[in-house]
């Protein structure tokens, strides 16, 4: 099996980014701050998933509280209307894809990691999936075939575009196309497709309805925190308290990571408690990697995303 992304990054949903020109211009809307009573209030922006488990982790134990601040949730939306919103101030924090945020530094837009979010690994399963029956056995297979992938540019389809580079296969003989993670089973099943990019919880939700079988799966980097450089720079105390409470939760979360999820999620999220234990989990990271994610951005530009690398390091702030 091929796992070419060992060091790479969906949310879920693999988020695209279409910036629009207001969202250049940023905000005159004032960045978090903290109130008279010493407590920073702040808005995130996350999906109902167990990408988010070390969020309500935080809430459930009071960890942002003891760090400061007190956060709001807010649904998550696509990676342009995220990243906008970060930079307009309506939203102080969000869950996005590395290469939602990657994408936006490379157009020079205001925004950097507040804190560590996700990594894919062999246990979480995301990739790129045929039905069992599939003749596609290996990559090479899907050359000329249709390929799903929640949005064109982001997490499936640059995985698999250097899955296949790495192999010397011409990748852009792979028609990828965009799909609704909820459509990926039934594309399958009807034969739409060949092959899609799943995540969950999508993949939990499909093997009950369709046979599958991994093609490979992508690891490393894939989520992160994000916010505006303005709110790191106004009040840094603020998203120290928030890397901090995070990074509590996980401890929390490592000991018992699904059984910390079967009592969380319902809580939280519609997610019933039997589906929260035997949903795959990512790993949730606490600390800064920046060869990992360098590995992303590199990739990024031999696949053609972006045109040009530059540091890891200019999306985070050691504080």
């Amino acid at each position: 099996m091929n796992t070419r992304f060992t060091r790479f990054c969906a949310i879920g949903a693999g988020l695209a980014l279409a910036f629009t020109v207001a969202a250049c211009g940023g905000s005159d809307s004032d960045a978090a701050a903290p109130s008279a009573d010493g407590v920073t209030r702040m808005t995130l922006s996350i999906p109902p998933v167990g990408d988010s488990l070390p969020v309500y982790v935080a809430l459930e134990n009071g960890f942002f509280a003891d760090n400061g601040l007190e956060i709001e949730l807010a649904p998550a939306a696509n990676g342009a209307t995220t990243i906008n919103a970060l930079i307009s101030g309506s939203t102080d924090l969000a869950l996005v894809s590395y290469p939602s945020l990657i994408k936006a530094v490379d157009s020079k837009l205001p925004v950097a990691i507040a804190a560590m979010g996700i990594d894919g690994t062999d246990e979480y399963k995301a990739g790129i999936y045929v039905p069992e029956g599939s003749a596609v056995k290996t990559p090479a297979d899907l050359i000329g075939k249709k390929v799903a992938t929640p949005s064109l540019g982001s997490v499936g389809d640059i995985y698999f575009r250097g899955v296949l580079k790495d192999e010397n296969l011409d990748y852009t003989k792979v028609n990828f196309v965009e799909l609704p993670q909820a459509n990926m089973a039934t594309a399958l099943k009807a034969g739409d497709v060949d092959a899609a990019f799943i995540t969950e919880p999508t993949l939990s939700s499909a093997v009950k309805t369709l046979d599958l079988r991994a093609i490979g799966y992508q690891n490393g980097p894939q989520g992160v925190f994000a916010t505006s450089t303005k709110t790191i720079d106004s009040n840094p105390d603020a998203i120290r308290g928030f890397r901090t409470a995070l990074a509590q939760a996980v401890e929390v979360i490592e000991v018992d990571p699904h059984g910390v999820a079967s009592q969380i999620m319902p809580t939280y999220t519609d997610m019933d408690a039997e589906t929260a234990r035997n949903m795959n989990l990512p790993q949730f990271v606490t600390e800064w990697n920046a060869d990992d994610v360098q590995s992303v951005i590199d990739l990024m530009v031999e696949v053609g995303i972006i045109k040009q690398s530059f540091s890891a390091d200019n999306l985070f702030q050691p504080l």
